[in-house]
């Protein structure tokens, strides 16, 4: 089973690459969503007749109000523009009110809600068939989610509860949780608002009914940094998520939930780090700009210790980051290398220069230069990995 987020090792990586950020603490969070069932009816976007487009606009725009005012205004003939309104009418885009036939010219005509819809959008939408779909709104807010939340890659729980086989590793998370209900009127607001469809309710729906209402849980990492606030990251990307990080300002709920938490001594807890690794002796320092580090000796990387594309990641324990370190540059070089080299099996790295730039923020965070592409062949060969050699030299420039 796919696992509900990756590890959060790429979410510190991501965090302290950011200048100026430094990360102090990580927690996995389990964030409280309504899920809302619905049924709409999907409309079949068409194209106007000529004629029916201006009549449409003449009246939502121009503010005519009569067929005869509708004949006058584009000097046609009444029983042409009553024959073009009675099909606009049988398709649910405008009312007519008055004698049919009509040969003054008196009857009324306005828009339905289908009508205007139509007339916002450009095209000429006809009822087709029923749909069903789930949207979601943050429980503290109220917000709807953006359509980003509904990609495949994020996945959403039905408990607070984090199933075994789809755990990132051994991370354990903890579910916040609020007794506010959705917001009535929540489901109406969105299906009204003009830029729906970025929260995942395309133009084509009709009238949205709610079906039924449950919970859900979005597995999600907060960072908090050292006078930076919070950072959040979801399954969507390995870069901070905005619209969660508003949310925890606005709700403030993640901000109590970590400052209730037991804080701990970070010396303390990485000396007894430190006494459990068995893949040689380690200091603990801590930085100039406040960050903790495990300094290691090279000869804890590589054959026999800690895989090489370890080095300059992030260890967490009790919430609290540190730094795997090593004073070697070449270990450094090579660390540097190994993960860029990997970085081939990507399926968004399609160029060199898209490789390179994926590369940089690892570079500076192992502070190294950023490898060439030659320096990745020669590592390639000398760790004996020809897939990995034919990948790169597969790829071209930008």
């Amino acid at each position: 089973m796919t696992a509900v987020i990756y590890p959060p090792r790429r979410a510190l990586e991501s965090a302290a690459a950011i200048p100026g950020v430094r990360p102090l603490r990580l927690f996995a969070m389990l964030w409280p969503l309504w899920q809302v069932e619905i049924s709409a009816d999907v409309h079949d976007p068409q194209s106007y007749e000529v004629l029916d487009r201006f009549l449409i606009r003449a009246v939502a725009e121009g503010r005519l109000a009569t067929v005869g005012e509708l004949a006058g205004f584009f000097s046609l003939p009444v029983p042409l523009v009553r024959r073009c309104l009675d099909f606009l009418a049988t398709i649910g885009h405008v009312t007519l009110a008055g004698p049919a036939p009509d040969p003054a010219g008196d009857a009324r005509v306005a828009l339905t809600p289908l009508g205007e819809q139509s007339w916002r959008a450009g095209v000429r939408y006809v009822e087709k068939k029923e749909a069903r779909q789930t949207l979601m709104f943050e429980r503290f807010t109220g917000w709807p989610l953006p359509r980003a939340y509904y990609d495949g890659r994020i996945a959403v729980l039905p408990s607070p509860e984090v199933p075994a086989d789809r755990a990132p590793g051994p991370t354990r998370f903890r579910h916040l949780y609020t007794h506010v209900p959705l917001r009535p009127g929540a489901l109406e607001a969105l299906a009204a608002r003009p830029d729906r469809a970025e929260f995942n309710v395309p133009a084509a729906l009709g009238q949205i009914r709610a079906l039924g209402t449950r919970e859900g849980w979005l597995p999600c990492y907060l960072v908090e940094t050292a006078g930076q606030g919070l950072l959040a990251y979801t399954a969507g990307a390995s870069e901070p998520d905005p619209f969660l990080a508003q949310v925890c300002q606005e709700a403030e709920a993640a901000r109590m939930r970590i400052d209730a938490e037991d804080a701990g001594d970070p010396r303390e807890i990485w000396t007894a780090w430190l006494s459990r690794f068995t893949h040689g002796a380690g200091l603990v320092r801590q930085t100039s700009t406040g960050m903790w580090r495990i300094v290691l000796p090279a000869t804890s990387f590589g054959d026999g210790g800690l895989k090489l594309y370890r080095l300059g990641s992030f260890e967490l324990s009790r919430n609290h980051i540190a730094q795997l370190w090593c004073t070697d540059d070449a270990t450094r070089r090579a660390a540097a290398r190994d993960r860029a080299l990997a970085m081939t099996r990507r399926r968004d790295v399609t160029t060199l220069d898209g490789l390179l730039r994926l590369a940089e923020p690892i570079a500076r965070t192992l502070d190294v230069p950023l490898p060439t592409p030659s320096d990745l062949r020669d590592h390639a060969r000398a760790t004996r990995r020809p897939d990995l050699l034919g990948r790169l030299d597969q790829l071209g420039r930008d």
